[in-house]
């Protein structure tokens, strides 16, 4: 028998596997919960499920009991993002661009659509890129016009 509890001793500590299913997480994340509030030492809950001191935390924070939910991971997505260009600024955009395509030759210049926001007075009023971005996104075609002459074409001079 001593050889046999040498061995054990001698051999490292299993590490349980984390399962990248969603419900073996939210069981792991149940029995950590739910052996710290039995009275389990914080390390050994971690060390037997193979989770972190923050983690065991982040989930003795969530957890409530009368929502079965708790469990489940949440979004780290912003819910507004503020330097979105507002949805009626990118209508207007799609619009003119529309508009003064069907009047020339099917191709609308940025210069033409910035000098049209200005003229409606929308405010904030994006930058050329941004509206050749908004143009890029719904497929448009656009006329690209550079604020400065290519290096082509200081070449030729």
């Amino acid at each position: 028998m001593t050889s046999r509890t040498n061995q054990s001793a001698a051999s490292p500590p299993q590490m349980p596997q984390v399962s990248p299913y969603p419900h073996e997480r939210e069981n792991r994340r149940h029995q950590a919960v739910a052996r710290y509030v039995a009275g389990d030492k914080i390390e050994d809950i971690c060390r037997e499920l193979g989770g972190s001191k923050s983690w065991l935390y982040k989930w003795r924070v969530r957890y409530q009991a009368n929502d079965p939910t708790w469990t489940q991971e949440r979004t780290r997505r912003p819910r507004s993002n503020p330097r979105q260009l507002p949805a009626r600024i990118e209508e207007a955009i799609i619009h003119l661009a529309r508009s003064l395509e069907s009047r020339g030759s099917g191709r609308t210049s940025i210069t033409a659509i910035a000098q049209a926001l200005t003229a409606q007075r929308i405010e904030p009023l994006p930058s050329r890129r941004t509206i050749y971005r908004v143009l890029q996104r719904h497929n448009q075609e656009v006329k690209r016009l550079a604020s400065r002459p290519s290096a082509s074409h200081l070449e030729a001079l």
